[in-house]
């Protein structure tokens, strides 16, 4: 089975959103972290010390576009996710890199008007975190990412159980410190800046806790329950309850999925039941039986 025909059944409109993302998430590269010659976290933050050290080698002579060696150092990763994560993630984001290194490669920046030497480091660091956290965050709500960093830490938390956060965190530090070495602190604090403006938009679009709770009241639990195991294979606990104004009886679907898998989990309760009523808890910990599946 070829790598576009992953399970979605709302592939389009999932892919659309998928490329708005990255189209804002390459609009707050280009217009706010590269003018002001600033690093970011994620695999873009890689192809920046990348492109500076390339530069430094060459005392200036060649600097290669950010957008190449961004989809380049993407390659290896895509592969691992194709592998290891899961069909769907991987394919949406492929996409996502793709977009967004044609956006940073074609579509120029907004000139805002300021000079080299005008520019607000700390302004330009916290407001690309804001647009970049858009972007990324639109994509992870349709099961994507902005690829690299994403999916090693999703194959790193599929194979360890620790959450994703914590290896995204592990990982940008160390960008954080070359960057510091490479430059100077200055630069790793404006740095630091933008990746936590960033995550703190990516955590109002998306949760970025790993395990969530469902609980799920519905007259049609069966059609349910078919639904969700025909692309999503997770335990599901039914038992009925009354309401108190009501006195009717229904059933409540009790669930533990895994972050990514929250949007496809909701598009296919509301398009079987409409009306159903859904809570959504994060988990702190989860004990027994629970498997980290690949995300297809």
């Amino acid at each position: 089975m070829v790598l576009w025909k992953y399970k979605d059944q709302h592939k389009w409109k999932n892919i659309a959103i998928t490329i708005l993302g990255a189209f804002i998430y390459s609009f707050g590269i280009t217009t706010f972290i590269i003018p002001a010659r600033l690093y970011t976290g994620g695999f873009t933050g890689l192809s920046l010390i990348i492109r500076d050290l390339i530069k430094l080698l060459t005392d200036g002579r060649f600097e290669p576009p950010v957008s190449i060696l961004w989809f380049l150092v993407n390659i290896p990763v895509f592969i691992l996710g194709y592998k290891e994560v899961g069909r769907r993630f991987t394919f949406l984001s492929v996409l996502a890199v793709f977009v967004g290194s044609l956006a940073m490669e074609f579509i120029p920046p907004i000139d805002l008007g300021v000079q080299d030497g005008e520019v607000d480091k700390l302004l330009f660091a916290m407001i690309g975190g804001v647009v970049t956290g858009t972007g990324v965050g639109l994509t992870l709500r349709v099961g994507a990412s902005t690829g690299g960093m994403d999916i090693i830490s999703q194959y790193f938390s599929l194979k360890t159980s620790k959450s994703v956060g914590h290896y995204s965190f592990l990982l940008n530090a160390c960008l954080i410190i070359v960057s510091g070495l490479l430059n100077d602190w200055m630069t790793a604090l404006y740095t630091i800046v933008n990746i936590f403006i960033s995550t703190l938009i990516v955590d109002r679009i998306h949760t970025r806790h790993h395990k969530l709770t469902l609980f799920v009241v519905t007259d049609r639990h069966e059609e349910m329950v078919k639904a969700i195991h025909a692309q999503i294979m997770r335990g599901i606990t039914i038992f009925t309850a009354q309401g108190a104004y009501t006195k009717q009886e229904k059933q409540v679907l009790f669930i533990v999925i895994t972050s990514y898998e929250l949007y496809p989990m909701l598009s296919i309760i509301r398009e079987v039941d409409p009306s159903a009523f859904v809570d959504v808890i994060k988990s702190q910990h989860v004990y027994g039986h629970f498997i980290l599946q690949k995300l297809e």
